[in-house]
C-alpha cells in the first residue's frame, strides 16, 4: 500500500459512454463493482442483454462480460473486485475525470 492518494489509472471525459470488457481467465468468481455509477450489462457469457442496470456484476469462472456506463458523476471512482483478498492483490483501479 502506498501512503497518500494514488493517482487514477484511467481518465474519463464527462458525458462520454464507455464499454468495459472483462474476461475471467480463472475458475474463481469475481463480484465486480463500479462505485458512484450504474452500468448497463450488455453481454454475459456471449449472450447479448439490454436494459439491465447494475453497479455490481458477478463474473463467473472463465466467463466474459461487457458493460456500458456513462461518465456522469465527476470525481475519483473506484472499480474493483469485491473479494477482499483480490483487492489486497491489486484487483482494483481508480477512474477520474478530465
Amino acid at each position: 500500500m502506498t501512503p497518500g492518494t494514488v493517482p487514477a489509472s484511467f481518465h474519463l471525459k464527462h458525458g462520454k459512454r464507455y464499454r468495459l470488457r472483462m474476461r475471467n481467465a480463472s475458475d474463481d468468481i469475481h463480484p465486480i463493482h463500479l462505485h458512484r455509477h450504474s452500468f448497463e450489462l450488455r453481454k454475459i457469457s456471449g449472450v447479448q442483454t439490454s436494459g439491465v442496470s447494475k453497479d455490481v456484476v458477478m463474473v463467473g469462472g472463465y466467463q466474459e462480460v461487457e458493460m456500458d456506463f456513462t461518465a456522469d458523476n465527476p470525481g475519483l471512482t473506484l472499480f474493483h473486485c469485491h473479494q477482499q483478498l483480490h483487492m489486497d492483490f491489486g484487483f482494483m483501479t481508480l477512474f477520474d475525470y478530465l
